[in-house]
Order: structure tokens, then C-alpha cells, then sequence
């Protein structure tokens, strides 16, 4: 339940262009996710949320999520290329497919 939350503020928070929720949606999100141990998904919202936080203006914000996953991750996570927009869309396209399937159900 907490995971489908998450997903769905980071993409609420697109859909409206807050920049900065999405950041700070996206960043919460990566937490949770490396906290339950699902690493790759967590890597993709912290990569995310260092996009937004850049966009939005807030460098140090996006240093600090840097220094934060590139503990969590080693050095060599941030010479990747994010693949975060497709990840997240994918998920957010599961996410809705189950909730009306599971509506249609009701």
C-alpha cells in the first residue's frame, strides 16, 4: 500500500508541474524503496529526484541526495543514464492496471 502512496505522489506531483514535490516526492520514494530492498526502483526515484531537485534549482539539495546514494550505491551509480521517466511510467502503468482491475472485481 505504502509503495503504490509514494508512486503516486511523484506522479501526481508531475502531472500538476511541482517541480519541487516531485523532487522531494521522488526522494521519499527512494527511501522507501531501498529500505524494503528493492534497489534498482530505489536507485531510479533517487536518480529522479536529483533531476528535479536540479531543475528546480536546488544544487545542494541534488549534491546531497548525490552524497546519500552514492554511499548506498558506490561512486559509479552517478555516470549511469537514468532511465527513471520510463521506469516510473511503467510502474505507474501496472499500478492503475491492477486498481481497475481489482475495481472491476468489486
Amino acid at each position: 500500500k505504502a509503495a503504490i502512496c509514494y508512486e503516486a505522489s511523484v506522479k501526481a506531483a508531475r502531472e500538476h508541474k511541482f517541480i519541487h514535490e516531485e523532487a522531494i516526492a521522488s526522494e521519499l520514494a527512494g527511501i522507501f524503496f531501498f529500505e524494503i530492498g528493492l534497489r534498482q526502483k530505489a536507485k531510479s526515484f533517487y536518480l529522479h529526484s536529483i533531476e528535479c531537485f536540479k531543475k528546480w534549482g536546488a544544487f545542494a539539495v541534488a549534491r546531497r541526495v548525490e552524497t546519500s546514494i552514492q554511499s548506498k550505491f558506490g561512486a559509479g551509480v552517478m555516470q549511469l543514464v537514468p532511465i527513471v521517466d520510463s521506469c516510473l511510467s511503467s510502474a505507474f502503468a501496472l499500478r492503475e492496471g491492477s486498481l481497475k482491475k481489482r475495481q472491476s472485481q468489486d
